[in-house]
């Protein structure tokens, strides 16, 4: 009877330990859209773009959502992926009107279940805050859902 119990709980033990993760650990190619969430600790409403994003073979391209009374937001180059970190290179010209996070350009964290794709800017952690200071922190998030 020991043995049986022994058996049964190890079946039961090896079955629970091999859930499958629901995150995929690539970037898919493909065509996504979605929207990029600005978060400011100002401000109580994230602001949003809504964008579409073409990722192909190492290459990406953003094309804008529609909204006239925004500075447009696009850009294209190159990116790798390595160990849940995208890294990615805009190939643009930009001038200094706007703020240029906004760009898909650095290290982002990527989340990916093959069907959505998050990709959350990663920033260096700065170290020589003076004591007794606020600062404000805004982070920058793609959510993007596959279209193809």
């Amino acid at each position: 009877m020991k043995v049986q119990i022994c058996i049964f709980l190890f079946a039961l033990i090896l079955a629970l330990g091999c859930k499958k993760s629901t995150n995929v650990n690539v970037l898919l190619d493909g065509n996504y859209t979605g929207v990029l969430v600005i978060t400011n600790s100002d401000k109580s409403v994230p602001e949003t773009r809504p964008m579409s994003i073409s990722l192909a073979g190492g290459k990406f391209n953003i094309t804008p959502g529609t909204n006239t009374h925004l500075k447009s937001l696009s850009g294209k180059g190159s990116y790798t992926f390595k160990n849940g970190i995208g890294y990615f290179e805009d190939e643009g010209a930009w001038t200094a009107d706007f703020d240029w996070n906004m760009m898909l350009n650095g290290e982002y964290d990527i989340r990916s279940s093959g069907v959505d794709l998050t990709l959350r800017k990663r920033f260096n952690k700065k170290s020589d805050f003076f004591p007794g200071t606020t600062y404000a922190t805004i982070d920058y998030e793609y959510i993007l859902k596959r279209s193809n």
